[in-house]
């Protein structure tokens, strides 16, 4: 339950001045644990906020007003109190062995002897304190322990109606017995008495009736807390709590798999800092701030950076929790759409490839006749100007442009068929040289040089050779349309952990080794554009380029489950960073 710090009791005079109301401190903040989750993740239920000393004794006194008890009737219960005094042990004695001959009484008694010595006694300060004021803080605080005490023994608070009664009673019948005084006096004492008492049942009564239905819904509370807990931990996605600033105050288990952080790591942090890229945050923040002014955000799709540097796709709804904590909270439901675009990029991708596919085989087919009427008129017409440089110079062009129609139909049909690899262990230095002597016509005439380091002829990988031959080649072959001047390319080669997309059960992250490999050229490097729109069919920078070179090298190398990218890098020249999974034997 909530804790709250008082302040050192006052102890008031039997007047009816009404004290200063005296505050609170503050409360300790909710926020130091998360509600609906686990061990560092839980949050005690909010309980109703219970009056305070202060307050509940400002509510006493005015009470005190409302039954009409006045200073003179106050003065008539002290002197009443001289008359009980002597029977007070009597009445005791009367009171618990009551007690004793009544089941739901009795039950509620299990310290023996000891506890009723010890009982006998609280009720005697009591009866002492009912008949001698004064009327104070402390009285009150006395007559609320009696009520709270009674809720978690498990006393039925009808019979504290009756316990009272028969004490009520006992007083009244003494006070008749030795009275000695006029009756008219008597009259008015016994009605001082009876709104006391009738004050310390109210409040009793009060006290009860608060704790219980406080432990009411408590219970109601934890048992909603556990179904809720239950759906959130079971659920396939995954929910968490932000506070206002952005700071994490629960989730669920599935975040935990998903992020491969505990949730002991993820409480009290920056969501965005922590599991966002640096140009996403900003526009996560700005959802943040649309949720806590009331608006539900349906939809917002980001990237969520694992742990490992994995990112996977999300989709979040989001809304603000108004009674989660002391102030508004954010939910955010995330579903994994990873897999999904995925899917999605495959299918449109195959869609693409199949359009591609019709195209060039009807181009093919209508152009092949053509093409081969081209190249034999050249062939023929060669013989006939061979003495005429000139025109020689104008039949070679003709023949350049129907192998250049060549090369782009056969591109354009290898990069629409299926891909089907026939794997065996090569070593990655072998295959870049064997794609480099590929390109000797390219490199005839020119200074270019290609150094692999050590590494590259350690790294042994199950590959389709000739494919990734040609992957080598269309890089090799861009490195060297890039620079007119000398070309280095440096090929690099390193062991790499956790590739992504990572093998996952359960929590833990499997760990998926493999290389990285690095082919950088010292030319005049790519713009941000072309680093972007480098894989897309059909985009090229070269006059004569077919565009499909580094898409059909993206295909090859994800055949081979890996992945292929261009370095974000602010040094000279281009970086293509090719990532394979690691076969070795």
């Amino acid at each position: 339950m909530l804790r709250r710090a008082r302040g050192c009791r006052r102890r008031a005079e039997p007047t009816m001045t009404r004290p200063k109301r005296r505050t609170r401190a503050d409360s300790p903040s909710r926020l130091a644990e998360a509600k609906l989750g686990l061990s560092e993740q839980r949050l005690v239920p909010r309980s109703p906020d219970p009056m305070d000393l202060g307050a509940a004794y400002e509510r006493f006194v005015d009470l005190q007003s409302y039954v009409g008890l006045s200073a003179d009737e106050r003065r008539l219960i002290v002197a009443a109190g001289e008359f009980v005094a002597p029977h007070i042990a009597a009445l005791i004695d009367d009171f618990y062995e009551e007690i004793q001959r009544h089941e739901p009484t009795q039950r509620v008694v299990t310290g023996g002897a000891v506890q009723i010595a010890r009982l006998k006694q609280t009720l005697r300060d009591w009866l002492a304190q009912l008949v001698t004021g004064p009327y104070s803080e402390e009285y009150l605080e006395q007559r609320r322990r009696v009520g709270l005490k009674h809720v978690q023994i498990g006393l039925p608070q009808i019979y504290t109606h009756a316990a009272l009664a028969r004490l009520r009673n006992g007083i009244l019948r003494i006070l008749c017995d030795n009275w000695t005084g006029e009756h008219s006096a008597l009259v008015d004492t016994v009605q001082a008495v009876n709104k006391v008492l009738d004050l310390d049942l109210a409040i009793i009564g009060d006290a009860y009736e608060s704790e219980r239905l406080s432990r009411l819904q408590r219970a109601e509370r934890e048992r909603s807390d556990a179904v809720f807990q239950d759906l959130v931990e079971a659920a396939g996605c995954m929910i968490v709590i932000l506070r206002a600033r952005g700071e994490i105050a629960y989730c669920n288990s599935f975040a935990e798999q998903l992020t491969g952080y505990t949730a002991g790591e993820m409480m009290n942090c920056d969501f965005a800092e922590l599991l966002f890229a640096e140009t996403d945050r900003e526009a996560l923040r700005s959802v943040l701030r649309q949720v806590l002014s009331g608006e539900y955000v349906r939809g917002f799709q980001d990237e969520l950076v694992c742990r490992d540097g994995t990112r996977r796709a999300m989709l979040w709804n989001v809304r603000r929790l108004d009674t989660y904590e002391v102030e508004p909270v954010v939910l955010a439901v995330g579903q994994d759409i990873t897999n999904l675009k995925q899917a999605q990029h495959k299918a449109l991708q195959a869609e693409r490839l199949a359009t591609i596919g019709q195209m060039s085989a009807g181009l093919a087919h209508e152009s092949r006749n053509a093409l081969q009427r081209i190249q034999a008129s050249a062939e023929m017409l060669e013989f006939e100007v061979e003495d005429n440089p000139a025109a020689m110079r104008l039949v070679r062009s003709i023949q350049n442009a129907e192998d250049h129609m060549h090369r782009l139909f056969d591109e354009v049909r290898g990069y629409a068929a299926a891909i089907t690899l026939d794997r065996s262990f090569c070593r990655v230095a072998d295959v870049c040289h064997e794609a480099w002597d590929l390109l000797r016509t390219q490199r005839q005439g020119r200074e270019a040089e290609l150094r692999a380091s050590p590494a590259c002829a350690d790294a042994r990988l199950l590959l389709d050779r000739f494919r990734m031959t040609q992957v080598f080649r269309n890089l090799l072959e861009n490195s060297l349309s890039a620079g007119e001047g000398p070309v280095a390319i440096d090929l690099e080669c390193k062991r790499e952990s956790s590739l992504p997309p990572p093998v996952r059960r359960g929590r833990d992250a499997i760990e998926r080794r493999g290389w990285v490999i690095s082919v950088r050229d010292n030319g005049p490097g790519m713009t941000a554009e072309q680093r972007q729109r480098a894989f897309e069919p059909f985009f090229t920078t070269k006059p004569k380029g077919t565009g499909l070179g580094m898409s059909i090298a993206q295909r090859i190398v994800e055949a081979h489950g890996g992945q292929i990218e261009i370095a974000a890098s602010s040094a000279e020249g281009t970086e293509i960073l090719i990532r394979l999974p690691c076969d070795e034997t």
